[in-house]
C-alpha cells in the first residue's frame, strides 16, 4: 500500500511540475509591448523619436510633467505611472565644469567626456553645458538627462544629449541670462 501511495504522490508532483512549466512557458513567450506613441517633443524640445526610443519601456500610457522655478526647470516622463526619464535645466554660477556639475548637482556619473568638455555622459545619464557667460550673461545653463537604470545605453545617451543641446540652442536660451 505504501508503494502505491508513494507512486501516486510522485505522479501528482510530476503533473504539478509539468503544469507549472506550461504556465510559465506561456507567459515567457509573450513579450511586453509599447502601446503608446513616443512624443516628437521631449518636454518642449523637438527631438527625433529614434533618440528617445531606447529609454522608453513597454507600457500603455506615457505622461510628461513639467516643473518650473526661478533657477531649475525639470520635466519627468513616466510610463504607466512609473518615472522612466527626466530632463532638467539649471541656471548656475559661472566657472563650473560640466563634469563637476554632473557629479555635484545632477547626480550623473560622468564616465565619458566630449573633447570640448561641453558634455559628459554615462549609460543612463548625461549633462551638457550652455555657456551663457561667454555671451555676456552672468550664469551658465546645465542640461541634465537621466534615464531609468533599466534602460542603460551610453551611445544612445550621448546622441540624445548632443541633439537635445543642439535643438535647445536654436531658441537663444541665454537671452534671459543677459
Amino acid at each position: 500500500m505504501r508503494a502505491g501511495h508513494s507512486r501516486s504522490r510522485n505522479t501528482l508532483a510530476s503533473l504539478a511540475t509539468v503544469l507549472l512549466l506550461a504556465l510559465t512557458g506561456c507567459t515567457e513567450g509573450e513579450e511586453e509591448k509599447r502601446e503608446y506613441s513616443i512624443p516628437e517633443s521631449l518636454c518642449g524640445v523637438n527631438i527625433d523619436t529614434d533618440l528617445t526610443e531606447p529609454f522608453m519601456p513597454p507600457g500603455k500610457r506615457i505622461h510628461q510633467e513639467e516643473e518650473n522655478s526661478l533657477i531649475i526647470w525639470s520635466c519627468d516622463i513616466s510610463v504607466d505611472g512609473e518615472d522612466v526619464f527626466r530632463i532638467s535645466r539649471d541656471s548656475w554660477e559661472p566657472g563650473w565644469s560640466t563634469r563637476r556639475f554632473a557629479v555635484r548637482h545632477a547626480y550623473v556619473k560622468p564616465e565619458h567626456e566630449s573633447e570640448d568638455k561641453s558634455y559628459v555622459y554615462s549609460d543612463n545619464g548625461a549633462v551638457a553645458t550652455v555657456r551663457c557667460t561667454e555671451q555676456g550673461g552672468d550664469r551658465d545653463l546645465f542640461l541634465a538627462a537621466k534615464a531609468d537604470e533599466n534602460s542603460a545605453d551610453e551611445k544612445a545617451m550621448e546622441k540624445l544629449i548632443t541633439a537635445y543641446r543642439e535643438e535647445f540652442l536654436k531658441n537663444d536660451p541665454c537671452a534671459d541670462e543677459r
